[in-house]
């Protein structure tokens, strides 16, 4: 209608939004999925790669093709025309967008004020990376619109279409630098980050402080999904704490002095093996149980971890 590069750049965006919002809602849907024989810790990162498919697509057909047409609009200028039809039309766009970015920065912002976090530090957690691209998307999505707009309105009122083209030009870098915070954002969560160094460090500190604990090696974490982490370490227990623990739980001291002080004296060894077999058994279980009890307080102190592995040293 108006033959505006502008208005043809914010069309664009407006497509890659709708492209954008149906691609991370297949992607949520699939990562829902439980784990299986195939994937052992479920489905959560497929939302991701919909997510990075997307934001890739915006960056090359989105972004570049803006770009181009805006670069064609400088070098072969062409007057719009209908240029108060485009004005209204962004003007209402702008509005449904705002309108969105409203919705959408109030639920992030709850889900923040739920966790305990200031919005900074829930966005940079990655809890909620659907709900952080949707206000990003839909502040650049408002930005563009007034971008194209003021294009539009300058083109008409100086009568020099540079200003139609620059816009689009505009409205590509926008649509750019939005695509690469979405594949940084993509990237990292499909990496596997950490927990960060002061989680792991008050982690280790626990384990360390623990009774029946000598030494914490090769502490991991890796990120299985937005906000559910999985943790690993290999620790080296102490055998004296974890004999006590267990003969001052269980009760067992007197009667393993009999057992063991009754094959010495009658010179049985199969019963003293007997005798050893059985507290040795008693004794890994033990170590089990320890771990056990560990593993549960690791996810009680960091509730985001939702796999422990403890392995002994």
């Amino acid at each position: 209608v108006s033959g505006s590069p502008s208005m043809l750049a914010e069309s664009i965006h407006s497509v890659a939004d709708i492209v954008n919002q149906m691609l991370l809602q297949v992607g949520i849907t699939n990562s829902n999925r439980k784990p299986d024989a195939t994937f052992n810790y479920g489905y959560r990162r497929e939302r991701f790669v919909y997510s990075l498919i997307s934001a890739v697509g915006i960056f090359f057909l989105g972004a570049g093709f803006s770009v181009m047409h805006g670069i064609h609009g400088i070098m072969d200028p062409v007057p719009s025309e209908n240029v108060w039809i485009g004005i209204t039309v962004l003007s209402a766009s702008a509005l449904l967008e705002a309108y969105s970015l409203k919705v959408a920065y109030a639920s992030l912002r709850d889900n923040a004020k739920a966790q305990g976090m200031t919005m900074r530090e829930f966005v940079a957690s990655g809890k909620d990376p659907t709900s952080v691209s949707v206000v990003a998307e839909d502040a650049a999505a408002v930005l563009g619109c007034g971008i194209a707009g003021t294009a539009l309105f300058l083109a008409d009122a100086t009568g020099n279409p540079m200003y139609d083209a620059m816009g689009s030009i505009a409205v590509g870098g926008l649509l750019g630098v939005t695509a690469m915070y979405l594949i940084n954002s993509n990237r990292l969560l499909l990496l596997g980050r950490s927990l960060g160094a002061d989680k792991m460090q008050t982690i280790t500190e626990h384990m360390r402080r623990d009774p029946v604990v000598e030494e914490v090696y090769f502490a991991k974490s890796e990120e299985l999904g937005a906000g559910t982490y999985r943790f690993s370490a290999e620790v080296e227990f102490s055998g004296k704490q974890i004999v006590e623990r267990y003969l001052a739980k269980n009760k067992r001291r007197a009667a393993l002095q009999s057992q063991f002080s009754e094959a010495t004296i009658r010179g049985d060894s199969a019963m003293m093996d007997a005798a050893l077999s059985h507290y040795g058994e008693e004794i890994v279980q033990a170590v089990g149980d320890e771990v056990d009890r560990m593993e549960k307080e690791i996810v009680k102190l960091e509730p985001s971890i939702h796999y422990v592995d403890i392995e002994t040293n």
